[in-house]
């Protein structure tokens, strides 16, 4: 009995669409073998399940970084470097959550240009998001940044999208492997 004949075939009938997608996005999964197995995601799905932990993941790789990069500044006195990294990768946090415009964009794009499959693609996709991702929150930051350090971000800039894209692209990578290793236990609590 596949997965989904579990979910669709219980004693009590129950209608779950977005547990039905992600059985599917299970079954697709494990019809092959290795890490290859996960080439089609559906994105929405896994950020409509997914999303406070994703939030809390760019947080904790966030502050860190963000700590690094500004010390490297030299910019302002531990006080204020503190209140903007908090400040900092708590916006950037949330917004790269629950307003990931340039994601939400460059994911359409992509999508209208290259069509479906290269939209559901975990190789072309992943990196996509990643790197919207890191310019969106770059953005916060710069604006962050000016506002709250009272620095000029003009030479900046590249090591604040540096930082990003590598915090963005490693949440993702993170955000991911979570979904991964949790589905089973998602599907499993539906029953």
């Amino acid at each position: 009995m596949s997965l989904t004949g579990i979910v669709r075939n219980s004693p009590e009938p129950r209608v779950y669409p977005l547990a039905d997608r992600a059985v599917s996005i299970l079954e697709k999964a494990c019809s092959h073998r290795g890490w290859m197995a996960y080439s089609k995601i559906d994105w929405v799905v896994i950020w409509k399940l997914f999303h406070y932990q994703f939030c809390w993941i760019y947080l904790a790789l966030g502050v860190p970084i963000r700590l690094i990069l500004v010390r490297h500044f030299k910019t302002a006195s531990v006080g204020k470097t503190i209140l903007y990294v908090v400040v900092s990768s708590a916006i950037s946090s949330l917004a790269s959550t629950w307003f990931p415009v340039i994601p939400i964009l460059a994911g359409a794009l992509l999508t209208f240009v290259a069509g479906h499959s290269a939209g559901e693609s975990l190789v072309i996709s992943a990196p996509l998001v990643g790197v919207s991702l890191g310019i969106e929150t770059s953005f916060i930051d710069g604006i962050l940044l000016r506002l709250l350090l009272k620095s000029a971000i003009n030479r900046r800039f590249v090591a604040l999208l540096i930082a990003n894209l590598v915090n963005a692209t490693i949440a993702v990578a993170l955000g991911l492997l979570w979904a991964f290793h949790r589905m089973p236990t998602f599907i499993a609590a539906l029953n």
